[in-house]
């Protein structure tokens, strides 16, 4: 019976050791090489500089309205933090913490809207949440099972004694 509880505590030890490779936040050590890309379009462009600290790799964007339009906001696809600015502003930095794509969105002067053009903001200060953690829940409902089981062999154990 030792042998046995042995071999389920050794499981649960090899079972809970694994969980933290299936988790979705990042190693403290992974590579903070992310990509920054700034699109054009018919109203301006757009300029970025980056610099990289502790904190990791940060972009500063401007956006450069040609003649006869104005900057309206930024249009930024990927996983960021905004740590200078907002997404109304014509130079924003943000902390990468992902693959980044941002587009300064310009309108003609005198014109308050994008026309026929729909456009999707994001005004939240951070990227948006993909994805599901189903995968963390279906191994930690596992453990939790394992550990229900490895009590219950104990319990049994003692009622034999």
């Amino acid at each position: 019976m030792k042998r046995t509880l042995s071999i389920l505590v050794a499981v649960l030890l090899v079972a809970l050791s694994v969980m933290p490779a299936f988790a979705k936040n990042p190693s403290p050590t992974a590579s903070k090489e992310y990509k920054i890309v700034v699109h054009n379009n018919e109203g301006g462009s757009g300029t970025y500089t980056t610099k990289v600290d502790k904190d990791g790799k940060h972009a500063t964007i401007v956006a450069h309205p040609k003649n006869g339009y104005r900057f309206v906001k930024w249009i930024i696809n990927g996983k960021y933090e905004i740590t200078k600015g907002d997404l109304n502003s014509k130079k924003l930095t943000i902390l990468l913490k992902g693959n980044v794509e941002a587009t300064p969105y310009f309108v003609k002067n005198g014109q308050k809207s994008a026309g026929s053009k729909s456009v999707i903001v994001n005004d939240s200060p951070t990227s948006p949440k993909t994805g599901d953690n189903s995968l963390v829940y279906i191994i930690t409902l596992s453990s939790l099972a394992l550990v229900a089981f490895i009590a219950l062999g104990i319990k049994l154990a003692a009622s034999k004694k």
